[in-house]
């Protein structure tokens, strides 16, 4: 599996990604994450790798890396 940032799943912690891959094979691979008046959709993955800071999310969907539902 890969992160959305295009490459393989990165963790430098496994018991981190043990615990996403079971909430994302019990909730869904995707969190709806509202900012403002926006809604997007983030991989679970991405924002334990990652983060994510509203200010960069329209460029982040932009370039696929989430999603406008």
């Amino acid at each position: 599996m890969n992160c959305a940032c295009g490459k393989p799943l990165h963790y430098q912690n496994h018991e981190l990604e043990g615990l996403i891959e079971r909430m994302s094979a019990r909730f869904g691979p995707e969190v709806v994450v509202e900012i403002g008046d926006k809604s997007y959709l983030v991989q679970r993955h991405y924002i334990a790798l990652h983060g994510l800071k509203a200010k960069e999310a329209e460029s982040l969907a932009d370039q696929g890396i989430i999603r406008r539902p």
